[in-house]
């Protein structure tokens, strides 16, 4: 299962990510990234981890095979563009310096959008034989402080992000 947690960490947590992500450069934007612009930053002090952490313990209970830490290597995602967005895609398992896997996706909002932008988790990648398409099993707004955990095998896609929702901007990295 998933797991969503609204106001996962302090505003005080949030203000410093953005002022984080202002120091940040940004990786160029390809059009297969989704018009997402991506920043890279290693938590090596552990704040962020430690906020993310304090949160993914207290939403009991976490997805299957989780036990709510996150990696130190995360990278913030930054749509500026009306149209931007992910396909249906899994997301791939990291695997620390002692060798433990990953087993969930972390995504924290740092911004609300009215509209458009949601992650939705989706019950099957692709269309079967039957030629049935992939159903939705939840939709999950854009919210400032918004916490979503999923294990990397859940089938996700990205909405496109409509212009009241620009700039939508997340955290995003892996937990095990």
């Amino acid at each position: 299962g998933s797991v969503i947690v609204d106001g996962a960490v302090p505003e005080s947590v949030l203000r410093a990510l953005d002022a984080l992500l202002a120091t940040l450069p940004y990786a160029p934007c390809r059009e297969t990234s989704g018009k997402n612009d991506r920043a890279y930053v290693c938590d090596a002090e552990g704040w962020v981890s430690d906020a993310l952490e304090r949160a993914a313990r207290a939403a009991a209970p976490l997805p299957a095979g989780a036990v709510g830490v996150p990696y130190a290597h995360m990278r913030f995602l930054v749509y500026n563009q009306a149209g931007g967005g992910l396909p249906p895609h899994t997301d791939l398992s990291r695997t620390d310096g002692k060798g433990r896997r990953s087993s969930c996706t972390f995504i924290l909002y740092l911004g609300t959008a009215p509209r458009g932008g949601e992650t939705v988790l989706l019950d099957k990648l692709v269309a079967g034989p039957d030629g049935v398409a992939p159903r939705a099993l939840a939709a999950v707004q854009p919210v400032r402080g918004r916490l979503l955990l999923f294990p990397h095998g859940c089938p996700h896609l990205a909405s496109p992000v409509v212009a009241e929702g620009l700039p939508k901007c997340i955290l995003r990295g892996e937990v095990r």
